[in-house]
């Protein structure tokens, strides 16, 4: 009897395609299935709102890109997702070959979600205190218009802020929330490997028949 246990996703992908054609739009279905626990989790995480963000001084008060919540896209440019956005999506063939080691991936959309989550974790160079910022959207009174700003500690004493308010230094809550949901991943994973090795060892076993 023919059998095959298949841990490489893109062989597998290889031999779905080569049996039927419907198979591998099923196999793809169902692998971006296997971040669902993921995503779920990273949107039940972020419990700020639009008129609640992390830190009082997020409030929305600028156009500026990462500003919490926002809404406004300059014309010509996408509208920022919304706060809770974490798209699934599937690591294309083509950069898999080139080494990508993930099936698929989330992603969260809003970029004031991703600085209030990941801000501080690079390191902040001292080497920028008291030069002035380059030119960027904010809300004045009278509406919106450009500005700048000296660097004077304002950024450590946002990462600080942050950390109070989490607990926690970054990631705050995207990989937390991932971390909580990967036995559920793991076992839905398992659960398409075997699901898509009985298919593999059918069609070979009619195969090997004829």
């Amino acid at each position: 009897m023919a059998q095959v246990e298949v841990t490489d996703i893109r062989r597998a992908e290889r031999m779905l395609r080569d049996l039927e054609g419907d198979y591998i739009k099923e196999f793809r279905k169902d692998i971006k299935s296997i971040a669902k626990p993921i995503q779920q989790g990273i949107k039940s995480g972020i419990t700020n709102t639009k008129m609640n963000p992390p830190l009082s001084g997020m409030t929305q008060v600028h156009f500026g890109r990462v500003a919490w919540g926002t809404d406004y896209a300059p014309s010509g440019s996408r509208r920022p997702k919304p706060i809770k956005s974490a798209l699934i999506q599937r690591v294309p063939e083509k950069a898999r070959r080139r080494g990508t080691q993930s099936i698929v991936r989330v992603v969260v959309g809003s970029p004031g979600t991703v600085l209030a989550d990941m801000a501080g974790s690079g390191g902040m160079s001292k080497s920028i205190e008291g030069q002035v910022t380059r030119s960027y959207e904010y809300m004045y009174k009278n509406g919106p218009g450009k500005r700048t700003h000296r660097v004077n500690g304002q950024g450590q004493a946002f990462v600080r802020g942050l950390n109070r308010e989490y607990g926690r230094p970054a990631s705050r809550v995207v990989w937390p929330a991932a971390n909580k949901a990967a036995p559920k991943t793991r076992k839905e994973l398992d659960r398409i490997i075997d699901k898509y090795n009985q298919v593999l060892n059918v069609k070979l076993r009619i195969m090997n028949a004829r």
